[in-house]
Formats: structure tokens, C-alpha cells, sequence
């Protein structure tokens, strides 16, 4: 061995045993800390409705539910960090005290109260779960409100099984923007965070309450007072169960995402569908510089509308949402 080869050598092998001490230690972490987390069926109810759990052939998922008269209606939640029917709770007791509609709102798989354990969460998985609900829970074609990613899934069932839905509405819905999901070094950085077990302990630093609390004051609501405690409360406890990570770190690395869902999903859909968007999105994390374009291929089946607010007007602007939905829906 020469003598450049031994000093590489002398400065290889420490550097590498630092490298699986620093994996062993992170290893040794994530386990003790798993040990502390419960189950997600822990979590007290997200919504004041009947908890019903569908079993599928994915796992077993959280269903909400208010029997009641007339076309169902079904809520589906966003995809983030800490996502849950929570996210939902101003529509659902809307639609309690003012219709006598059954009112079912579904916690995807890998979220609030349904299984996250360890599997392939991808739009495949997602798509059979809200198809399942929609062919063997409901009893009739259904009005679908959907937030965010949410609304892609429901989009693409709705394209796919039209029988099954009268009506959608697509809350603040993503694909709409130029690009989707992070750049080329940032999907290897998650994918490596993800071997090393990194991305599960910052997962969990990341949502505690002040944390989130700053992401929708910065990315989601533009009034930052009008952040609701209910759903920051609830947000930072849906993060703190075993496997919460798992699904997350899907949306964030681009996984969940349906490529060119504008074109192939959107334009294509053959059931009445009202988008709405913020008025003014401001710093909002979502943006939407597709969406003339996919209306203008779309305009028997496709209609917009502005809400004041951010991206859950629902919580930020409750009069003009529900005015608006109302209408669409023939609930008043």
C-alpha cells in the first residue's frame, strides 16, 4: 500500500465509523421514540359524527357518519403534515343543522384515526379507498366536497365510476400550478432522510402546535387570527401517533401527486364541478396559474369561483363559502 492509499485509508475509516455511529445512534432513537407514540385510534374523534370504520383492502379506515335523507353527501380531507376530517368540521356541522342530507367525511389512509402502518401509499391506494366508500358504503350517487390533493382523487374517481357521483366540489384543489412536488435533489435528500430515519424524528419536531401554528399563519390562512384552535389543536395531536410520518413523507417528496391531472383529469370530467380558489392566494403555498386554461377546456361541466381567505375558506371566510356551495349543491 502506498503512502497517499494508507493516509486515505487512516481518513476513510474513522470518517465511517462516525457514519454508523451516527446511524446507529439515529436507529437507536427512532425506536425508543416509536415506543412512546399510541395507536391513531387514540385520537379522540375528529368530527361530532358517528365513527364508523371501513375495512379494505388497503387497511382499515375512519369514516364519520349522520344518516339522513336525500343524495349523500361525502367530505375529503386535504393531504399535509397533519391532516384529518378535522380539516372538514365546519362543512359537516353545516350540513348536520341544515340539511337532513347523510353526511359521510373520510380520514384517508395514513391519516387522522385510519391505519398508518407501513405500506405503499401512492394515488393507486387512495383512489381504491374512495372508490370503496363510494360503491359498497353509500347506498347512492353522492355530492363529493373535496380540499386540496383531496380533490384530485375524487376528480379521477369521478371520471372513472361517473355513476357514483353527482356533484363535485373542489376546494382550493392542487395540479393547478406550473410545477408539482420538489426538485431532483430534493426527492434524493427525502428519499436519504427516509433510509437514515431522519425525516421520522424531524417529523415529529416539525409538528408540534407553534410549529404549524407558523406554517398556516405563513402558507394556508391569510388573516393569521383567524387560525381556528380546534384545528391547530387537533393538528398537533394527529402528528403524534405511531406512523404518522408515513403517508407525509409521500406528499412531500411528490409521490401522492396524479401527473397532468389538469389535462387528463379535469378537463376530461363529465359531472357538474365548481372550483374555488382564494380571491387573492397571496403567500399561500398552493397556486393556481393553470386554472384558466383547464376551465376554457372545460366549459359545460367546469364553473369557478373566488372565495375571500386562503386556502381553507371554509374556516376563513364560513358566509361566502357556504353561500356559494349551497347554491351549487341545491341545499338551501
Amino acid at each position: 500500500m502506498t503512502d497517499s492509499s494508507s493516509s486515505l485509508g487512516r481518513t476513510i475509516l474513522p470518517a465511517g465509523a462516525a457514519l454508523m455511529g451516527t446511524y446507529a445512534g439515529l436507529t437507536a432513537a427512532r425506536w425508543a421514540y416509536r415506543r412512546t407514540l399510541p395507536s391513531p385510534l387514540s385520537l379522540p374523534p375528529a368530527l361530532d359524527l358517528e365513527p364508523r370504520p371501513v375495512e379494505g383492502p388497503d387497511g382499515r379506515a375512519q369514516c364519520y357518519v349522520r344518516p339522513g335523507t336525500g343524495p349523500p353527501v361525502v367530505l375529503l380531507h386535504s393531504f399535509n403534515a397533519v391532516a384529518s376530517s378535522r380539516e372538514m368540521q365546519p362543512i359537516a356541522e353545516h350540513l348536520i343543522t341544515s340539511t337532513t342530507r347523510p353526511v359521510y367525511a373520510l380520514d384517508w389512509l395514513g391519516f387522522g384515526r385510519s391505519d398508518r402502518g407501513s405500506r405503499t401509499y401512492s394515488p393507486a391506494l387512495y383512489k381504491r379507498q374512495l372508490y370503496q366508500v363510494l360503491n359498497d358504503v353509500l347506498d347512492a350517487p353522492a355530492d363529493v366536497i373535496a380540499l386540496s390533493l383531496g380533490g384530485e382523487y375524487a376528480a379521477r374517481v369521478a371520471l372513472q365510476a361517473a355513476p357514483l357521483v353527482r356533484r363535485l366540489v373542489l376546494v382550493s384543489p392542487t395540479g393547478l400550478a406550473p410545477t408539482q412536488g420538489p426538485s431532483t435533489p430534493g426527492r434524493l435528500g427525502l428519499a436519504l432522510a427516509d433510509r437514515t430515519g431522519t425525516f421520522e424524528l424531524l417529523y415529529h419536531r416539525l409538528t408540534r402546535r407553534a410549529s404549524l401554528r407558523d406554517y398556516y399563519a405563513r402558507q394556508v390562512f391569510l388573516a393569521p387570527d383567524a387560525i381556528p384552535d380546534a384545528l391547530l389543536d387537533y393538528a398537533a395531536q394527529t402528528a403524534q401517533v405511531r406512523g404518522a410520518h408515513r403517508a407525509p413523507l409521500r406528499f412531500v417528496d411528490g409521490t401522492l401527486s396524479i401527473a397532468d391531472v389538469a389535462d387528463d383529469v379535469y378537463a376530461r370530467l363529465y359531472r357538474p364541478t365548481l372550483l374555488l380558489t382564494p380571491s387573492n392566494p397571496g403567500s399561500t403555498v398552493q397556486s393556481f396559474e393553470q386554472l384558466s386554461t383547464t376551465l376554457s377546456s372545460n366549459t359545460r361541466d367546469l364553473s369557478h369561483e373566488t372565495l375571500p381567505g386562503g386556502l381553507l375558506p371554509h374556516w376563513e371566510a364560513p358566509g361566502p363559502f357556504f353561500d356559494t356551495v349551497d347554491a351549487f349543491l341545491d341545499l338551501q
